[in-house]
């Protein structure tokens, strides 16, 4: 390839426009790693160059002037690119050349201030995701080059150049913008401006063959502007003309466009674009109801899809009664099988999503009941209640307020967590001082500066406040603009002031402030070091442990030293050395980790149950049992606290010892199950062994044997401590439930203690389900047994 001279490179430079955009590429560039998240030349870095590249591509749209040729009588001495042509043919029969030059020249301070930043001030690898910069930059460099050089010859003047580039620019914006508004997918392609994998809360990133096969069509469209015109332009004159086509020129324009409309046609299977029908051809199942449209992947168990029916007209009835309203229109449901499926078609992949404007949602396959259904259908039936093109809450009708949004939405839901309520886990981050601001979460700016476990939380906690004290009514009206004067006659301070006093009246013990700690102690994207490379780590490690725990260590041991303030990469790395059978070097660890968590009793509970299972691997009972009254003084979360009672019965029945430890040991589902059931033959009336057995049937789709386990683990002797009472007694009403016995649930709960609000609150909704479905299905869903 014939490098191009410096000289023509440096005419250009002389441009006012031209210097000024590539002084702020080179120079604006290098300052954004200052910024979270551009400290490293990986997917931010390339990006935000792509969009500017893209956009200020204008600055190159207009040529330089003519030199008269007819002065000359258009004989100039011969150049070497194009032998039988003049100089001045070849000049401007190569005008992109010294553009696409200069771009990729501008994009290199960057990337060297990206990486000598990452490498002298961070701990970051700086090339994690260095794929990310080249894919994105310099095709968007290419088309920039390309598509202005053309726009600059046609125009023949600056202004109407740079404004026929920013229409290329802004129709380019809009094909992009079609298929997300009008079809299923979130992830964006652009030509000029680069490319968006996602929703922000997919951490973890990586470059995909999808991005490769776009970024090969960006260069085949700027090759087909370059040679159109190449095709076009008059030589003495400096301007477009009708396209002169040669055998050369023409096949190869041919092979150009034919290229480009090959991976047109292809664009779904490639991952370019995603269209309604490929969707609903690759899932393959379909099932309509009376408000729904449910998509499911071919192959789902009928009984499966029966339950998620009937799941979905339930959650219709809830929120219709909360809304106040439900809209008309039938409403699609996305189902997948995997994270990785659903990024591979839509482009979320742990993230679920709705797209109220279309009235549908995107949901992965989760146990029953789903633990996001909920949530994702209240965006969407809010819908009739939003503004703008999207039927969500906009300031102007355009600009999305998700802090009410996504509050609305979380209020709609009010999820159960443990054994607090929303209002009880936005009360403990408040008073541990990890709420954000509720003033500010409601406006423009600052929902995505907050951890997002803490932003829903809190936003949720006080819409749902909203609702209770002053109606659906106005929270009804709320959700259109944002417009608390008008909704409630008071200001938003005013309203977040009362919300505020209600939750610090609200009676919190010091075991559920410290789990509100442990659970809203991670901050957001923004905020944490090496953010995508810690979340790729963590990913790459969980995936390995279990396969090659070697890898996992190391995997977990870099992401400990990226961000040491995260306990639970140490935990990994106990974990991965446990399977390494190297056991007292991962209670060495612990002990280590054990020694800073002294002041978060919820993390010293974590780390001394794990210290139990070291101790009890290395046989050492009594220091293992140490730890298990350590756990229950602590006063921990409700499952750390029924797992410590279970291994602590375990040191007390030497029958039990052997099968618990390989119960919790032993990923093989059906080994677990049949040691359980081998320990019952010898100790029939063991309530721990019933209980950890009738946990298991329930968990693998067995809730008639469920039950039957559950009762034996109530009416054995002797009787179970008050925590695991309570999770028997939950066992058994959802259980009942999924067997089909109504009669049992409404009983079970009719007798229930006071186990707190948010126990009462999860079962009285299995009582709600009973009472649904036998006014909407005639009775509950009775699952099939064989040989019957």
């Amino acid at each position: 390839m014939q490098q191009v001279p410096s000289s023509r490179v440096l005419a250009l430079l002389r441009r006012r426009a031209v210097l000024i955009a590539v002084g702020a590429l080179a120079l604006g560039g290098s300052a954004l790693v200052f910024l979270p998240l551009f400290g490293v030349p990986g997917f931010e870095l390339g990006l935000a160059l792509a969009i500017a590249v893209g956009t200020l591509g204008g600055a190159w749209a207009s040529p330089p002037p003519p030199r008269s040729a007819a002065s000359s009588g258009g004989r100039t001495p011969a150049g070497r690119i194009f032998p039988g042509r003049n100089a001045q043919a070849s000049r401007w029969r190569r005008p992109w050349a010294p553009r696409c030059c200069s771009t990729r020249r501008c994009s290199c301070p960057p990337f060297v201030s990206a990486t000598l930043f990452a490498l002298i001030t961070t701990r970051c690898d700086p090339f994690e995701l260095v794929g990310f910069y080249p894919l994105l930059t310099l095709p968007s460099a290419a088309m920039a080059a390309c598509a202005g050089v053309l726009c600059g010859f046609w125009a023949q003047r600056p202004g109407r150049a740079v404004l026929a580039y920013a229409a290329l620019v802004l129709t380019s914006g809009l094909l992009t913008a079609w298929p997300i508004v009008f079809g299923p997918q979130v992830y964006a392609f652009n030509h000029f401006l680069g490319h968006l994998p996602g929703p922000l809360y997919d951490e973890a990133l990586k470059v995909t063959p999808r991005l490769a096969w776009f970024r090969l069509e960006t260069l085949l469209v700027a090759a087909v502007l370059a040679l159109l015109a190449a095709m076009s332009l008059e030589l003495r004159e400096g301007r477009l003309t009708r396209p002169r086509v040669g055998w050369g020129s023409g096949g190869l324009m041919l092979v150009l466009l034919g290229s480009i409309a090959l991976m047109e046609a292809q664009a779904p299977a490639l991952g370019l674009r995603m269209t309604e029908a490929y969707l609903s051809e690759r899932l393959g199942g379909v099932r309509d109801t009376p408000h729904f449209r449910f998509h499911y992947p071919r192959g789902k168990p009928r009984q499966d899809v029966d339950r998620m029916v009937r799941d979905l007209e339930f959650r219709h009835a809830q929120l219709s009664r909360f809304l106040g309203k439900a809209p008309t229109e039938t409403l699609h449901v996305y189902l997948y099988r995997s994270d990785e499926e659903k990024q591979e078609l839509v482009g979320a992949g742990r993230t679920q999503f709705a797209k109220p404007w279309r009235y549908e949602l995107h949901i992965n396959e989760r146990p029953f009941p789903h633990s996001s259904l909920h949530h994702e259908l209240a965006h969407v039936m809010a819908a009739p209640a939003g503004s703008g093109p999207f039927r969500v809450t906009t300031r102007f009708g355009l600009w999305p307020l998700m802090g009410v949004i996504e509050g609305y939405a979380v209020a709609a839901d009010d999820p159960i967590q443990g054994d607090l309520t929303l209002h009880q886990w936005a009360a403990g981050m408040r008073r541990q001082g990890l709420a954000p601001d509720m003033r500010g979460l409601m406006g423009t700016e600052s929902f995505y500066q907050a951890a997002p476990t803490r932003a829903y939380t809190v936003a949720g906690s006080f819409i749902r406040y909203l609702a209770d004290t002053y109606g659906s009514e106005k929270v009804r009206t709320l959700y259109a603009h944002a417009d608390f004067p008008a909704a409630y006659g008071r200001s938003l301070d005013e309203l977040a002031t009362e919300w505020e006093r209600f939750l610090d009246s609200l009676p919190l013990d010091e075991a559920a402030l410290s789990r509100a700690f442990l659970r809203f102690r991670t901050g957001s994207l923004f905020t944490r070091t090496c953010a995508r490379e810690v979340a790729r780590l963590s990913e790459a490690a969980w995936s390995s442990l279990p396969g090659d725990p070697e890898d996992a260590l190391k995997l977990y041991q870099r992401a400990a030293e990226l961000q040491p303030e995260e306990p639970n990469y140490v935990i990994g790395q106990a974990t991965a050395l446990d399977q390494l059978d190297q056991t007292a070097e991962a209670a060495q660890v612990l002990a280590r980790l054990a020694e800073k968590s002294q002041a978060q009793p919820a993390l010293e509970a974590e780390v001394a149950l794990k210290q139990a299972d070291m101790a009890l691997r290395l046989t050492q009972l009594d220091e293992a049992r140490r730890h298990l009254e350590r756990v229950l003084a602590l006063a921990p979360s409700p499952e750390l606290e029924r797992t410590a009672q279970v291994k602590l019965s375990a040191l007390d029945s030497p029958s039990r010892l052997e099968t618990i430890e390989r119960f919790f040991r032993d990923p093989r589902e059906d080994m677990r199950l049949l040691r359980l059931a081998w320990a019952l033959e010898t100790a029939p009336k063991d309530p721990i062994l019933h209980y950890l057995l009738g946990r298991r049937l329930h968990q693998v789709g067995e809730p008639s044997l469920a039950v039957e386990q559950l009762h034996r683990t109530l009416e054995a002797s002797p009787p179970l401590s008050e925590a695991l009472r309570r999770e028997t007694l939950r066992l058994l009403v959802e259980s009942s439930y999924l067997a089909g016995d109504c009669g049992a649930v409404r009983h079970e709960v009719g007798a229930l203690p006071d186990f707190g609000p948010a126990f009462k609150m999860a079962a009285t909704e299995w009582v709600a389900r009973c009472d649904f479905e036998d006014g909407a299905f005639g009775g509950p869903l009775v699952p099939r047994r064989a040989f019957r």
